[in-house]
């Protein structure tokens, strides 16, 4: 069943970039006790696993075979539908989710656009039909970066069914209650194809859509909020302080769309230990085992970002081997309390280095947030008055990430010392 609308942004957990498609069992478990330690007190509900739940064996093999062009061994079912792997799960993926509900967590698996290739290779039954895959196969609209999951044709007899027996075994085997739908973007008609067989089973379920190689197109948001939750309005985004600049240039983008139907989705938080099972003399695409590369300022102005534009909260460092400090940052209350006041905050005003956004508590705009991000490479002393941070006059400020109050000058001007590519994150 689809949820309609959620009134704070979804939160929590997921595996990718710590593990890309190698997590195992003790790793997941291990993961998701720190999670209710961690996370989970501060509001955080979801735990999810990313892509290739379902193949055999470690990152580093994974890496090895792509390299011959190889995949790793995948398991599926009769139906043609991806199952978990009994080498990396052998207990399975429900008792998992049995361990997240008993603990009152939501568990969540990532899937693709279509149907996976070994599906196709051995033609399997669609389930309910007398169809089969290569009936609904598409040839010319594979994903471009995933070899092993092929296109199918929305238009075609037995897509739908397809979806809907997918639905129906993620939702009554494996009990989830979010599904990361990826590679989907840029396929309005296969989102409404999943959508459509997701609401026809009776669990509710968190939809998330991912973009394939492109971004996705503004004019097309309307496409989406029947069906999704969040929307992914970036490309991966991993550990660089430079990817705040493409976070504040989204956000402006869909400011005015994002909201409790569908959330404008940021991507995940690269905080913490990343990439943790590949070492240094085998690095992927993404590097190796790391701690998060951004600079405490980096950090900061992204959460700053994070809690303004009401983006999903979705957590990506391995949490057994992340810093105190990091989790502190995707816990502090104050950043947590504008996120969840569900109102996206938008640009007042843009001067040639300082980019002023602003967000109203909801249903009392006497109080909120103001966000002041340096653009610039340089230090900046700013001077703003009332009208551009959005005021007739400048009300009390203090400042969220230190505590303490901000004064404002005697002839009612803001004055502020910002250090390059630094914000501040004020409430009033």
């Amino acid at each position: 069943m689809l949820i309609p609308a959620t009134s704070v942004p979804p939160s929590g957990w997921n595996s990718f970039d710590c593990y890309m498609g190698s997590i195992n069992e003790e790793q997941a478990i291990a993961n998701l006790e720190q999670f209710l330690r961690k996370l989970e007190p501060a509001g955080y509900e979801y735990f999810c696993l990313d892509a290739a739940w379902y193949a055999d064996g470690d990152q580093k093999l994974n890496e090895e075979l792509r390299k011959v062009r190889q995949n790793r061994k995948m398991h599926l079912d009769s139906f043609g539908r991806f199952i978990p792997s009994p080498v990396n799960f052998p207990h399975g993926l429900r008792s998992l989710a049995d361990r997240c509900h008993e603990n009152g967590v939501k568990f969540g698996l990532h899937i693709m656009r279509g149907m996976p290739r070994p599906a196709l290779e051995r033609n399997t039954p669609i389930k309910g039909t007398s169809l089969r895959a290569r009936d609904i196969y598409d040839p010319d609209n594979f994903c471009s970066w995933c070899k092993y999951w092929v296109a199918t044709d929305a238009s075609r007899p037995g897509a739908f069914e397809y979806y809907k027996s997918v639905a129906e075994y993620l939702t009554e085997e494996l009990t989830v209650d979010f599904i990361k739908l990826d590679d989907v973007v840029e396929h309005p008609d296969h989102v409404a194809l999943f959508g459509k067989a997701l609401d026809s089973v009776p669990r509710p379920v968190l939809l998330s859509l991912s973009p394939g190689a492109q971004d996705i197109w503004r004019g097309s948001w309307k496409q989406y909020v029947p069906y999704g939750n969040m929307i992914r309005v970036t490309a991966d985004a991993w550990d660089y302080d430079s990817t705040n600049l493409l976070k504040l240039q989204r956000w402006y983008e869909f400011e005015e769309l994002s909201g409790p139907e569908l959330w404008a989705d940021l991507d995940m938080l690269p905080l913490g230990a990343l990439q943790v099972t590949v070492p240094e003399s085998l690095p992927t695409e993404h590097g190796s085992a790391r701690q998060s590369r951004m600079t405490p300022i980096g950090k900061k102005v992204m959460m700053t970002i994070f809690a303004m534009s009401c983006s999903p909260l979705i957590f990506g460092g391995d949490l057994p081997q992340t810093p105190d400090d990091d989790i502190a940052l995707a816990t502090h209350p104050g950043m947590l309390e504008c996120n969840r006041n569900g109102v996206v905050g938008r640009r007042v005003s843009l001067m040639r280095h300082i980019d002023v956004r602003k967000a109203p508590r909801k249903n009392d705009p006497a109080h909120g947030w103001l966000g002041i991000f340096n653009l610039n490479e340089d230090p900046r002393h700013v001077k703003l008055t009332p009208d551009l941070l959005g005021f007739e006059r400048i009300p009390p400020l203090r400042d969220v990430w230190g505590g303490f109050e901000v004064p404002v000058g005697p002839d009612g001007v803001l004055e502020l010392y910002l250090q390059p590519r630094d914000c501040a994150f004020l409430k009033y």
